[in-house]
C-alpha cells in the first residue's frame, strides 16, 4: 500500500520574520507555504498528509536534549535571540513549532505512517551547542539523527545547502552517525572544519574525519552540476558502507544558478541528486527519508520551486518500491 507524502505545515510559520521583523529579511517564510502549495497541487491532495506542528510541553524536554537549557529558556521564555530584534515571545514559540514539526515527522516515520516526510521549515543546521547561528535557532535534525538512533535504526545526514551544515556536525561528532555536507568553499561558515582543502579532485575538496564520522564536499565557485554530481556520487559510495535504515536530507536551494553563491546548479543537478537519494531510500532504508527546506533565498520562485521538486521526485521515486 502506498503511504503518503506526511508535510509538517502551519500558517504559523509564516510569523517567522527575522531581523527587525518588516519582512525584509532573506528567509521570507512565504517559500514554505509556496513548497507546501506545490506538493498538494502536483502530488495530489489524496497522497498528501498535512500535520500540525503543534508545540508541545514534551517538546522542549526534546530541545533541551539537543541544546543549552539556559540557550533554550532565553528563546522560549524570554524570546530573544541573535536572529532577531528585541525581546519576541512569539518569535520564541515558532521557533519551538518549527523544532516540533520535524518531531511529528520522527514519529510518523517510527510508527510506520510514513515513509517520506517534509517539514519546509526544517532542517535548521547551522544552530550550535548554546548559541543561534545563520539564522538557525534549533537544531531539529541533529535531534532527529539521534532519536532515530535511540528507537534502534541507523541514520545518514546529508546536506547539499550552500552553506556547510557545520551545526548538525558538531552536535553529532560525539556519535556514529555519519554527515555529509555539499556546499561552496571559503564562504559562510568560515570558523568551522567544513572547508579546509585535503584532497579532492578538479578543484573540488573533501574535508573528512572518520573518527568522527563527517564528510565535507568543498566545491568551487562556477562548477554547477559537474561538480553537485561528483559529490551527489562520492556520497553514494560512502552512504552504501553505513547501510542506513533513514536518510535525513537538507535541501537547501541556494546552490542554484541564479543565487549569488555562484555554484550555479540547475534545475537537471537537483533532480540527478533526488533520485541519487530516491535509490540509496529504496535499497537500505525502506524507502524512508526526513526532508528539511534548510536555505534559499528566492523566496518566490526558485527556491519552492526546487524544494517541492526533490520532495517530489524522492517521494514518488521510493513509491516504485512498493
Amino acid at each position: 500500500m502506498t503511504k503518503k507524502l506526511t508535510i509538517a505545515y502551519s500558517d504559523d510559520y509564516l510569523n517567522w520574520n527575522l531581523g527587525s521583523g518588516d519582512g525584509s529579511h532573506p528567509t521570507k517564510p512565504i517559500r514554505a507555504k509556496i513548497a507546501t502549495d506545490y506538493l498538494v497541487d502536483e502530488v495530489g491532495a489524496d497522497n498528501v498528509e498535512i500535520i500540525e506542528p503543534e508545540f508541545k510541553d514534551e517538546d522542549r524536554e526534546k530541545i533541551e536534549s539537543i541544546h543549552d537549557p539556559n540557550y533554550v529558556s532565553e528563546v522560549i521564555d524570554e524570546g530573544r535571540s541573535y536572529d532577531w530584534l528585541g525581546f519576541k515571545p512569539e518569535m520564541g514559540h515558532t521557533a519551538g513549532q518549527m523544532f516540533s514539526g520535524t518531531v511529528r515527522l520522527v514519529e510518523k516515520i517510527l510508527a510506520g505512517e510514513t515513509q517520506v516526510g517534509f517539514n519546509p521549515q526544517g532542517a535548521k543546521h547551522h544552530a550550535q551547542y548554546g548559541w543561534s547561528e545563520g539564522f538557525c535557532v534549533f537544531n531539529d535534525f541533529a535531534w532527529a539523527a539521534k532519536n532515530f538512533v535511540q528507537n534502534g535504526l541507523k541514520v545518514v545526514y546529508i546536506d547539499w545547502d550552500v552553506n556547510a551544515g557545520d551545526g548538525v556536525q558538531n552536535l553529532l561528532a560525539d556519535t556514529d552517525i555519519p554527515t555529509f555536507s555539499i556546499h561552496g568553499h571559503g564562504i559562510y561558515p568560515t570558523h568551522s572544519d567544513t572547508w579546509l582543502r585535503e584532497a579532492g579532485v578538479d578543484g573540488n575538496y573533501i574535508y573528512q574525519n572518520d573518527e568522527q564520522h563527517w564528510y565535507n564536499y568543498c566545491l568551487q565557485q562556477g562548477e554547477g552540476d559537474q561538480a553537485f554530481k561528483w559529490a551527489i556520487d562520492e556520497i553514494a559510495k560512502k552512504v552504501a558502507e553505513y547501510k542506513p535504515d533513514v536518510i535525513l536530507l537538507a535541501t537547501g536551494a541556494d546552490g542554484h544558478e541564479e543565487e549569488h553563491w555562484g555554484l550555479k546548479y540547475t534545475y537537471d543537478g537537483y533532480a540527478y541528486a533526488s533520485k541519487v537519494i530516491a535509490e540509496l531510500a529504496n535499497k537500505f532504508a525502506d524507502g524512508r527519508v526526513l526532508i528539511g527546506g534548510a536555505g534559499g533565498y528566492q523566496p518566490l520562485t526558485h527556491t519552492p520551486r526546487i524544494w517541492a521538486n526533490v520532495v517530489k521526485d524522492i517521494y514518488e521515486g521510493t513509491q516504485k518500491s512498493e
